[in-house]
């Protein structure tokens, strides 16, 4: 920005200058804070954070690399959504593969764990380097947490994070045996006191609102669970005596209620995804047809309401639509996964994997895109939303 232009803005008001700032890309509103000390404050100001909020801006992938002394066992890239097209790399992003974290001792053999609200949660593919690590890629803020656990038991680690509410994130692990894939342990991390809980699950056997010994009849999957955070709870997908349900937590970790899901939605899955969409809790489904030429259907359903637990199935749509005819209508066939759903639209992200295709189906149109193709054994092993945060963080250090 050249000084007329800088002189021009300087007189606005701030609500009008926010207003202003809330619309252009992320990445350039990010640049402007080096503009001067008075626009910084202005942007980095926890009162303007819901005005700067920016929708979606695309994936974050994790695809696989050679491994070396030097590097990870995976790269990362983005799928930039307001570009419309191609995988970008993070290079053309500021960023080549989060350099900031990974150029450092001991950091290249991160991998996703989750993403919540602008923060990207990340584990090590090597269990004995210890730390997780949560980071903002967009102020580039990251912190090391100690890792929790006991080596006898398998953790899933969860983040939660509402920069509208709080410049602090959470962190919700469930412990689960290996041998039976029962909950065990449910401990909760606060980046405001920098400590874990006590196991949560002892805690409240009286005093949740879930009746005692829930925690004994349910079981979570060891490789592909779903949990959402949707406005400030948790929503985690179990086994509950032999029926799917859906666990309510809050951020310290206690249990709030039990959701059933969809009834249309509890036979014949091959697989169920949970994921957080303006606002609201979705459930989306997987299924075999009984016509071999359509293959398989998605369904969409939203939580319309929490209190009386109401269900609305907002699309259909079967394989044949997004992909094409496959391969055939055995269940081995399955070939493809939904990646996640669009933030902020009625967008679904699917990846085929026999052709590498990652396609997003816009439930309004009716409408098919594939926005990015990679290589077999450039196939991705992971996916993260990149919605762009700029709220400094007191836990997070650049």
């Amino acid at each position: 920005m050249d000084d007329c232009s800088a002189g021009a803005v300087a007189g606005l008001p701030d609500d009008l200058l926010v207003e202003i700032l809330s619309r252009v890309p992320a990445k350039s509103a990010c640049r402007f804070k080096c503009v001067s000390r008075t626009w910084r404050d202005l942007i980095a100001d926890p009162n303007h954070r819901k005005k700067l909020h920016h929708a979606m801006q695309g994936l974050f992938i994790m695809t696989p690399e050679t491994m070396t002394p030097e590097t990870g066992l995976y790269t990362f890239g983005l799928i930039d959504l307001t570009a419309g097209s191609s995988s970008v790399p993070l290079d053309d992003a500021d960023d080549p593969g989060f350099s900031f974290l990974t150029e450092r001792p001991g950091m290249h053999n991160l991998v996703f764990k989750d993403s919540c609200n602008g923060l990207i949660l990340f584990g090590h593919q090597c269990v004995e380097l210890g730390d997780i690590v949560v980071c903002n890629p967009t102020t580039k803020q990251w912190a090391c947490v100690p890792i929790f656990g006991s080596p006898d038991r398998f953790n899933h680690t969860f983040l939660a994070f509402d920069p509208a509410v709080s410049s602090h994130f959470h962190l919700v692990q469930f412990q689960i045996s290996w041998e039976d894939q029962m909950l065990l342990g449910l401990h909760a991390y606060s980046s405001e006191t920098g400590t874990w809980s006590h196991n949560q699950i002892e805690c409240q056997e009286e005093q949740g609102l879930l009746a005692a010994g829930w925690h004994r009849h349910v079981t979570i999957s060891y490789t592909d669970p779903r949990c959402a955070f949707v406005n400030g709870f948790l929503y985690l997908l179990v086994w509950d005596l032999d029926q799917k349900r859906i666990i309510v937590l809050d951020v310290q970790g206690k249990a709030r209620r039990m959701i059933e899901v969809p009834s249309m939605a509890d036979r014949g899955l091959l697989s169920c995804y949970l994921e957080q969409s303006q606002g609201c809790l979705h459930f989306m489904t997987t299924e075999i047809l009984d016509t071999p030429e359509e293959n398989y259907k998605l369904s969409i359903w939203v939580l319309q309401d929490y209190d009386t637990q109401e269900w609305v199935l907002k699309n259909t749509v079967s394989s044949l639509e997004v992909f094409g005819k496959l391969t055939g209508g055995h269940i081995l066939d399955f070939n493809f996964s939904v990646v996640d759903i669009h933030q902020d639209r009625n967008v679904v992200f699917l990846f085929h994997y026999d052709s590498g295709k990652l396609v997003a189906y816009d439930m309004d149109h009716k409408e098919v895109s594939v926005i990015a193709a990679f290589e077999k054994w450039r196939t991705p092993f992971g996916f993260a939303r990149y919605v762009p945060c700029f709220s400094g963080s007191p836990a997070l250090t650049s």
